[in-house]
C-alpha cells in the first residue's frame, strides 16, 4: 500500500473512524498544504472543482481502498470497515506523518462543514474559483482569463493527472489536443477516455488527433539519443509533409481557441511536438510557447 493510502486511513482512524467526503478531502488537501508533506512529491495533488479543492487521483484511490476491503461501502460518508485493524496498516507511516496526520484532524475535521469550507476558501482562494458555494467565498477571488492564442504545448511526464489539469487551469488553456497516436497511459488519467471525462467536467474540450502521432512500430529500438534524434528527424521530414491537411486543422482550432498539443515527454527537445510545433506556428503565424 502507498504511502499516501495510508494517510488516509491513518485520517480517518485518529477521527474516530469515518468523515463526509467533503471533510475528508478538505482535510487531505490540507495535511498538503499545511504539514510536512507539503514537500512529497507522491502525495495528492489538488484543483478547483465545485466544492473547491478536489482530487480526482484521491477519489480513485478511496474506490481502490474500498475495494480492497479496507473501508465500508458507504453513499454520503467515508469510513473504516467494521473490524479493520487499522492501526497495523498505519503503523508503517512515519512518526512525523502520523503526528501531521493527528494536527489536522485536531484542527478541521470536527469543524462544521461550511465553516471548513470558509477557511479553505479564503487561506487558499485560488482553489474556490470554481466553487458552486459563492457564498463561503472569499469577495475577490483570483481571475485567470484565456491565454493568448499560441502553440501552446505539454507532456504528463512527471505530473500527476491532478497537478497536470490544475496547471492548465492556471495558464486559462480552454481545449487539449492529444497528438500521441494511440491515447494510452499506465498512469491513471492520462489515457484517452479518462482526458475526455475529467476534461469535460472541468469545462475543457478534449481532442485526439492521432494522424500527427507516431506509430508504436517505428518506436522500437529507441536505445541512443541517436535513434530518437534519427525517428524525431523522419517525423519531420518525411511524415508530416504527408500530413498537412491535419496540420491545418490543427492550425484552425489553435487559432478558435486556447489550446494546448499533448504528448508524454516532459523535454519537447525528445518529443514530436517539438518537431510538429514550428510547422504550426508556420500555419498559424502564432507563437511557440512550451508549458
Amino acid at each position: 500500500m502507498l504511502q499516501r493510502q495510508r494517510c488516509i486511513l491513518a485520517i480517518l482512524e485518529a477521527a474516530g473512524g469515518s468523515l463526509n467526503r467533503t471533510t475528508l478531502v478538505k482535510c487531505a488537501f490540507l495535511l498538503r498544504h499545511e504539514t510536512i508533506l507539503s514537500e512529497a512529491p507522491t502525495f495528492y495533488d489538488f484543483l478547483p472543482y465545485k466544492y473547491g479543492p478536489f482530487s480526482f487521483g484521491l477519489y480513485r484511490e478511496i474506490d481502490s481502498l474500498r475495494r480492497d476491503g479496507h473501508l465500508a461501502k458507504t453513499e454520503d460518508s467515508i469510513s473504516l470497515r467494521p473490524g479493520l485493524c487499522a492501526a497495523q496498516t498505519i503503523a508503517p507511516l512515519p512518526q512525523s506523518v502520523k503526528a501531521a496526520v493527528s494536527e489536522i484532524v485536531a484542527k478541521y475535521a470536527r469543524m462544521r462543514q461550511r465553516d471548513l469550507l470558509r477557511y479553505v476558501y479564503h487561506r487558499y482562494p485560488w482553489f474556490a474559483t470554481r466553487s458552486e458555494l459563492p457564498d463561503v467565498a472569499p469577495e475577490s477571488l483570483p481571475l485567470v482569463a484565456s491565454a493568448e492564442p499560441a502553440v501552446y504545448t505539454i507532456g504528463y511526464e512527471g505530473r500527476s493527472v491532478d497537478s497536470f489539469f490544475n496547471y492548465l487551469l492556471s495558464k486559462g488553456i480552454q481545449a487539449i489536443v492529444d497528438v500521441r497516436a494511440n491515447a494510452i497511459s499506465r498512469k491513471y488519467g492520462f489515457a484517452g477516455m479518462s482526458l475526455t471525462e475529467i476534461s469535460s467536467k472541468l469545462g475543457l474540450d478534449y481532442k485526439h488527433m492521432p494522424q500527427l502521432g507516431i506509430c508504436s512500430e517505428e518506436r522500437h529500438d529507441l536505445t541512443t539519443p541517436g535513434a530518437y534524434e534519427a525517428l524525431l528527424d523522419r517525423y519531420e521530414q518525411a511524415s508530416l509533409p504527408q500530413r498537412q491537411e491535419h496540420m491545418e486543422i490543427l492550425s484552425a482550432l489553435l487559432l478558435a481557441k486556447s489550446s494546448v498539443i499533448l504528448c508524454m515527454e516532459r523535454d519537447p527537445g525528445m518529443c514530436h511536438r517539438g518537431r510538429l510545433a514550428p510547422r504550426l506556428s508556420q500555419l498559424s503565424g502564432l507563437p511557440i510557447v512550451h508549458l
